[in-house]
């Protein structure tokens, strides 16, 4: 079901969407014509469906047979298994708007040579391991993360419109988990680059790295 997506961008710039806090700061008319792979719900929080070229990878099923409903003109993506665990998907999920993939159940213990399949995407830790894949697979001469921050900006973890993330484990501070997800992304950069010759790299909203008098915290070495 992925050929229906290969290739379809091939040699542009595509922006890959995270819900880092750093999103707040970027106008959403950037994204007007161009072409974004938008992780989970956030390109219908910013509000860009219809203005840009947008594919979504969602890791919930439920989320993305909504947004499929709602959108009936835009593609989404998810893994054959809810949140990437083993399974298949819901006979009412298979709306035709709407591509799973099959992939390896995802575990804690994560590493991109193992998560790897050729004929579906990444799972990991976060859902924007499968939305890079994904913008390789279009054809992506240069994949452009917004909102990867992994990091609190301003006493922020996300933008502005999405909902706090609630952490069940007490032992398993946010810090902890932005430590996690950044170092899976670095693994995830480096397999991508490798298998694509793509080249990924970061927007950053502001002049330049000293933030405009924004105040960062990243994660901990």
């Amino acid at each position: 079901m992925l050929n229906r997506m290969r290739r379809i961008a091939a040699g542009s710039d595509v922006y890959v969407l995270g819900s880092g806090a750093t999103l707040d700061h970027v106008d959403p008319r950037f994204f007007d014509g161009k072409w974004v792979v938008a992780t989970n719900s956030i390109a219908d929080r910013i509000g860009i469906y219809g203005t840009a070229n947008v594919v979504t990878h969602s890791h919930y099923h439920w989320e993305a047979h909504a947004l499929a409903v709602k959108y009936p003109d835009n593609v989404f993506v998810c893994p054959n298994g809810h949140q990437g665990f083993a399974g298949e998907p819901k006979v009412d999920d298979r709306l035709p708007n709407i591509i799973f993939y099959p992939h390896q159940p995802t575990v804690y213990d994560f590493h991109p040579d193992r998560a790897w399949r050729k004929d579906g995407l990444i799972v990991g830790s976060t859902s924007l391991h499968g939305s890079m894949h994904l913008a390789c697979i279009m054809g992506a001469a240069t994949v452009m993360m917004v909102g990867a921050d992994c990091g609190i900006l301003d006493g922020k973890t996300n933008e502005g419109t999405h909902p706090l993330t609630e952490v069940p484990d007490p032992t398993r501070t946010p810090e902890a988990i932005l430590a996690r997800w950044e170092g899976h992304l670095r693994l995830v950069k480096r397999k991508l680059v490798d298998e694509y010759g793509v080249r990924i790299y970061s927007l950053n909203p502001f002049l330049n790295p000293n933030l405009e008098g924004h105040s960062w915290q990243g994660t901990p070495r």
